[in-house]
């Protein structure tokens, strides 16, 4: 290719050609051979002038082709000083010239000096290089960023003259790695401070990296874990889960779940799972974030049982407010027997008929049946063990816990009616949380309208089935009714209208009924009052215990 330096030398323009070394190895070399040109040459005129032509035109082509595709064109001497340097008209500003220095002499920032001595060592074996980048200053006290190119040049006896090239500048896209790496730097250290263990897979389930947290929580380095499948960590996944969830999250949906973990010294640990897909190219990925859950689980576990002993508390505080009643419904059947036993005797000692001692001794009988039936019904309300599902017959169970109040509406001169619809469907859950729950209700009942006038005071408890065939149960006061004011918060925790109340009586209550597929919730009574009411549906409770505390397991209150 014609290059205009060439023009007037008397050397036509360079070929490129490989030649033998002495080592045997062939190279790339740049070949220049005189011209014809001559002064005493004559030429014809007609001939030169399309010959010049021809050069100008290479000469432009060459010279577009630099422009477009690099930002400087350099040729050096065999001492490898630079010769010439064309700088493209591109460049905002063009480098001052360096001729006469070699490129080492030139100031310099980058590379150190190994690389620089590798690179020496290169032309002066005559070898081509590609790519070399070095960093010079800029007057802002900036870098400039260079990637050279070269090819040795030798003449036609073999004899190296030095080196041509080019370069280009390569500073925006220096900046723009560095941001990338920086990015990802930062990207590395936020995923690897993160405390949730985060894991990348490929399709089918192999690990292709992990952050700080996945190492230290399965306890594998980070090159062990790479190349591991998730079955061989999660003891609850298989192919076929995987490929299950898969297809979910090929919908576009978020996988979560809980699982356990296998550590590498066999511990097992629970955990929370959150699984996504995205394309990275062509390529379809899932990212896994696994969070231990043990201590949750622990705090669960522990809440439970707070669950159990409040449930616990609340009912024995019933049975306190109950004792003048629980007393007379055992005192009735216990006199009943002394009378029945001194009747009998009487009669039997009198030699008179036996049908009257008979009689006498069934009611004794029946009377002992009964003071055991009040006490074991105290001692099922009481007690902490877990009670048996049941299915309840929710008439009779809310008619013991009658029996058991009568004595109490009795001494504050209150009337009580029962509206009980028969043939309900039967509810299976846990028949003392639900006497529980109506008691509750009872008792509030009755302190709320101790301060209304004697006669005015009337009580009504009613069943029904609604239109899903559920069991609506409705307990009717006459009291003052319901300060609107704090209705929506009358069943949160520790929040109570009693001057000595705890405020959880009503939120154990509305748990309970929650955890029946059920709900309780107040209205105002007509003509004055409140009417608590709850429905009951006819599926198994979800838990025993039934209150919940906290964010998820609200606390109790009354």
């Amino acid at each position: 290719m014609p290059h205009p330096s060439h023009k007037g030398t008397g050397f036509l323009d360079p070929d490129e050609k490989e030649l033998s070394r002495n080592d045997g190895n062939r190279v790339p070399v740049l070949l220049e051979s005189p011209t014809l040109e001559s002064k005493q040459a004559v030429s014809p005129e007609p001939a030169r002038k399309p010959a010049e032509e021809a050069l100008k035109e290479s000469e432009e082509r060459f010279r577009t082709l630099v422009q477009f595709s690099f930002d400087v064109y350099w040729e050096t001497d065999a001492q490898h000083r630079f010769i010439r340097q064309e700088f493209s008209e591109a460049l905002p500003e063009a480098p001052a010239s360096e001729i006469g220095k070699t490129r080492w002499e030139v100031p310099y920032l980058e590379p150190d000096a190994e690389a620089w001595r590798k690179h020496r060592e290169t032309l002066d074996a005559h070898l081509p290089f590609r790519d070399f980048e070095l960093a010079r200053p800029t007057a802002d006290g900036g870098k400039r960023y260079v990637s050279v190119s070269g090819l040795p040049a030798f003449d036609e006896t073999g004899r190296f003259i030095g080196y041509r090239g080019v370069g280009r500048h390569i500073t925006a896209t220096k900046r723009a790695e560095e941001a990338l790496r920086g990015s990802e730097a930062r990207f590395r250290t936020f995923v690897d401070h993160a405390t949730d263990a985060f894991m990348l897979h490929n399709e089918d389930g192999t690990v292709l990296d992990v952050n700080r947290n996945a190492c230290d929580s399965l306890g594998y380095s980070r090159d062990e874990l790479i190349g591991k499948t998730a079955f061989d960590y999660n003891l609850d996944l298989n192919p076929l889960v995987w490929h299950r969830n898969r297809e979910h999250l090929k919908a576009g949906g978020i996988a979560t779940f809980e699982s356990r973990h296998l550590r590498k010294d066999g511990a097992v640990f629970p955990v929370e799972v959150r699984m996504r897909e995205f394309c990275q190219g062509h390529q379809r990925l899932i990212i896994s974030l696994s969070r231990d859950i043990t201590e949750r689980k622990r705090a669960a576990e522990a809440l439970r049982e707070m669950q159990g002993e409040l449930t616990h508390a609340n009912r024995a505080a019933a049975m306190g407010q109950l004792t003048a009643s629980i007393a007379h419904e055992v005192s009735q059947p216990l006199t009943a027997i002394l009378c029945n036993a001194e009747a009998a005797l009487g009669w039997l000692g009198s030699q008179a008929s036996n049908v009257e001692a008979q009689q006498a001794l069934a009611g004794i009988i029946k009377d002992a049946h009964r003071a055991g039936e009040v006490i074991d019904w105290i001692r099922a309300l009481i007690k902490k063990a877990p009670a048996p599902i049941d299915r309840i017959d929710v008439n009779s169970a809310i008619l013991d816990v009658v029996a058991m109040a009568r004595s109490e509406l009795l001494r504050h001169g209150i009337s009580l009616q029962t509206d009980l619809t028969a043939d309900l469907p039967r509810i299976e859950g846990y028949r003392v949380q639900l006497q529980q729950v109506v008691l509750n209700l009872i008792l509030n009942a009755v302190e709320a309208m101790s301060g209304v006038d004697e006669g005015m005071r009337k009580l009504q408890i009613s069943t029904d089935a609604d239109t899903s065939n559920a069991v609506l149960v409705a307990v009717r006061d006459t009291g003052p009714g319901v300060d609107p004011a704090i209705e929506n918060r009358l069943f949160e925790p520790f929040n109570t209208t009693k001057p000595d109340g705890m405020g959880v009586g009503l939120a154990i209550c509305s748990s309970i009924i929650e955890s029946h597929g059920g709900r309780l919730w107040v209205e105002l009574n007509k003509p004055r009052g409140a009417v608590f009411q709850f429905t009951l549906r006819a599926r198994p409770p979800t838990t025993e215990p039934s209150c919940d505390f906290g964010h998820e397991y609200g606390l109790l209150s009354s």
